[in-house]
This record gives structure tokens, sequence and C-alpha cells, in this order.
């Protein structure tokens, strides 16, 4: 039973190259990376934000290559994000995973029930009303919503996050807390992790778990949900600057620009390939 707990930090290059020492073949192995975007690939802001430049050098470089299925997951809107990076051989989802499109042009979109629509709606009009001041802002993640308050001076932070929480208790969503964040959760049996198993279902096949090499990255609690389904399965790695930060994540990465280092040491097993 997978239990969340201190993972390893990578610190330096050489880290990363150790984290996935012998799990890639690159003549033979059929790889997966799923990344989250906002949080992971570029720093976590209002408006989507552009990613550092070894990153962006590395996941171009990656996404070109014809033995690695890349997703690019997204809180936001399917073509938000998909108009943004316009990467044409990567796999979108958006809304965690409610919306996605693979590179053939093929879509599917998961209907959320009406009344859960409503709710979550109504919830994000009265945080933004009564809660968005002083450098507090609301992320609208379609089907989960997130209150952010790092920016909120220790004044007015107590009352807000007060008056925060018992709006998402009042409109019967699950408060979870983080770290200068809270996230109202709806009562369904959605998230990452079923967005994750679907997409690899239907991209590969029911025993995508046997025949996958899979490099999850993500930042935020939303992802736990995947990491989870992938413990055993693949490599796992959670970004956060949290010295106590407790995951299902195999690794922990302290930085948005540190991603990049995990990048490269994938597209360092083709880089060799070249070579020999």
């Amino acid at each position: 039973m997978a239990e969340q707990k201190k993972a390893p930090l990578l610190k330096k290059e050489e880290d990363y190259v150790k984290a996935l020492e012998g799990f890639i073949n690159p003549e033979t192995d059929q790889v997966v990376l799923l990344l989250d975007y906002d949080g992971t690939l570029a720093p976590l802001t209002e408006e989507l934000s552009v990613m550092p430049k070894d990153t962006e050098i590395n996941i171009k470089k990656l996404a070109a290559n014809e033995k690695i299925f890349m997703c690019v997951f997204s809180g936001r809107e399917l073509s938000e994000i998909k108009n943004h990076l316009k990467f044409p051989n990567v796999t979108y989802a958006g809304n965690h995973g409610l919306e996605v499109e693979y590179p053939s042009g093929k879509k599917f979109k998961i209907e959320m029930p009406e009344e859960l629509l409503e709710k979550h709606n109504k919830l994000v009009a009265e945080l933004k009303e009564k809660v968005v001041c002083s450098g507090a802002w609301v992320e609208d993640k379609k089907i989960s919503v997130t209150y952010h308050y790092k920016g909120v001076t220790d004044k007015l932070k107590a009352k807000l996050i007060a008056e925060a929480k018992g709006l998402i208790q009042a409109h019967g969503f699950q408060l979870i807390e983080t770290p200068y964040a809270l996230e109202g959760k709806p009562r369904v049996n959605w998230d990452k992790g079923e967005g994750a198993k679907m997409i690899l279902e239907k991209q590969f096949d029911a025993d995508w778990a046997k025949n996958l090499k899979i490099v999850y990255v993500g930042d935020d609690t939303t992802d736990e949900d995947a990491i989870k389904v992938l413990h055993g399965i693949g490599k796992t790695f959670r970004v956060s600057e949290l010295p106590t930060l407790k995951t299902y994540a195999n690794y922990q990465i302290k930085t948005v620009e540190e991603v990049g280092y995990l990048l490269k040491a994938v597209q360092a097993y083709y880089e060799k390939k070249k070579k020999a």
C-alpha cells in the first residue's frame, strides 16, 4: 500500500542522472512523459507563464522524438494550454484530463454533472467576490478550485484564510490545506489519477502499466492522485520547496528551474544513442 512520506530531494544535475539510471533503454522502450504545466514546467501565475529556457529547449527535443509519448496536463482549459505551447507532437490534457486532444486531432471530453458545475461556479464567484484582495487570488481549475494567499500580509492572512475555508466547506467541497493555498475538491470520483489512466489506456491498451516506462512530474496536491496511481510503475517527481513535504513520489524537486535538469537527463539517453 502506497504511503506519503518524505522523498529524497534532488539537488545537482548528477542526482537527476542517477535517479533515472538504468530506467530507460532508448533502443527498445516506449517512454511516456506526463508533465504538469503550471508550477512544474513554468512558474505558477494567474496568467500562463513561459518556461525557463533550458526546459523549453529540452521539451522541444523530447516532443519531437517518436519514441516518446508526451502529455502536458493543466488545470486550465485545453485550448488555453494548447495555444500557449503549440507543440505539434504533444497530447494536451486540460481541466486535469477532463478534456484531451491527441496529436492526431482526436479529442475526448468527460462531461461533469450540471449540478456540480453550478456548485463549482458559485464557489469560484463567491471566493473572487469576498476574499480576493491584497495579493490573494483564485485559480479556477474547472473541477476544483485553489485559493492562493502567498502574497497576503500577516495582518490580513488569518481572516482571509478563515473566510475562504468557510466558503469552500459551505459549498460542499472537500477542503485541502497546503502551504500558501487552500484547495476545494468536489466529492466525485475524478482526479488526475483517473485522467492519467484513461489517457494511457486510450493511447496504448489495458496493459499499459506492463509495457511503458513512465515519468510523471507535478507540483500540486492534485498531482498526488496521479503519482499514487503510478506508484511502483514509473518514476515520479513532486516539485515543492516545502522541507517537510510528504508525497507518494519517488523524488522531490525543489524548483521549476530544476525540472529542466530532469528533462535534460531524459534527453541525454537519446543523445548518447546518436553518438554511439
